[in-house]
Order: structure tokens, then sequence, then C-alpha cells
């Protein structure tokens, strides 16, 4: 029988403590680099100066809906997939429907609401949207208009997109 002085290094548990911290640090930090490497920041934009050069626009489509008085409510539907949309006042055309999530950009959805009575629309989206914080904006096709509203979603609550004044 072999003394507790005489064991291979490889039995000794305090060896493996100073090879083990060291190895997970680089195994995390090769972790952690992948990440940085394939995860784009959605909250940096690479255009930020053309996005200041459409705040404009954006402001004139804003005060275009306050000027038609409209404003809407939206339903998501229990699947999670299917959005109606009521509309305070007749609109000509299909909407355009866009859900921007804040922080990641590769789960923002856009659609398009086709009319299916007087002042209801309705769509489905591709992907069941999270039950997180979302922005919302609707807008006709032509661009002539847009109601934006900060979403926090609930499973059969509607939510009311009034203008931005």
């Amino acid at each position: 029988m072999q003394s507790k002085e005489n064991k291979p290094w490889y039995k000794h548990p305090f060896v493996w403590l100073l090879i083990g911290f060291p190895a997970l640090a680089i195994v995390s930090g090769i972790h952690m680099a992948y990440l940085a490497y394939t995860n784009k920041d959605g909250l940096v934009s690479d255009s930020y100066y053309k996005d200041g050069q459409r705040i404009n626009e954006r402001l004139a489509l804003d005060s275009q809906a306050a000027n038609q008085g409209l404003n809407a409510q939206v339903i998501l539907g229990d699947d999670q997939q299917s959005i109606r949309i009521m509309l305070n006042k007749e609109v000509n055309g299909p909407l355009e429907l866009k859900l921007s999530h804040p922080t990641r950009v590769g789960v923002d959805q856009s659609l398009e609401l086709q009319a299916i009575g007087n002042r209801m629309y309705a769509g489905k989206l591709a992907h069941p949207l999270a039950l997180e914080r979302w922005q919302i904006e609707l807008s006709d096709q032509k661009s002539t208009w847009r109601l934006v509203k900060e979403w926090q979603v609930l499973p059969g609550e509607a939510i009311e997109i009034k203008p931005l004044k």
C-alpha cells in the first residue's frame, strides 16, 4: 500500500482545483468571445446619421395621424400570432403593422393587415409573440400616417394606440 505522499499527482484533489479553475476561465472566455462575435448589438445603429435625418419624416407622419383624428385598438389572439385591429375612422387600403423589440433585432416582425369588415383589420404573425415589451407601429401602406406605442404584451388584453403629440 502506498503512503499518502507517494500517490501520483493526478490523484491529489488540490491539483485538480489548481488546474480546473484556470481551465474553466479559458473555456468561459472562449464562449463569451463566440457570443460577442455572433450576436449583433441591436441598440447600436450602423446608420445613426441617416436615422437622425428621418426623425422629421416620422414626426410628420405622427402629426398627420393626429390631424386625421386616428386611433386604434389592438388585440392579440390566444395563439399569440393572430392580431386584430379596430380603427375609429375609415381608411383606404391595407394597413402595415411593425413590431420591434427594443433590444433584440432578430425577432422584429412586419405584416400586412387585410380589411375584414368596417374599420376592422386582421393578420397573422410569422412567429408567436413573446410576452415581453414591444414597440408597435401601425401605418397605411402609402406611409401617409402612423400610430406608435410601446406595448407590454398581455394575452387577451386590448391596447389603444393614439397619435403622439
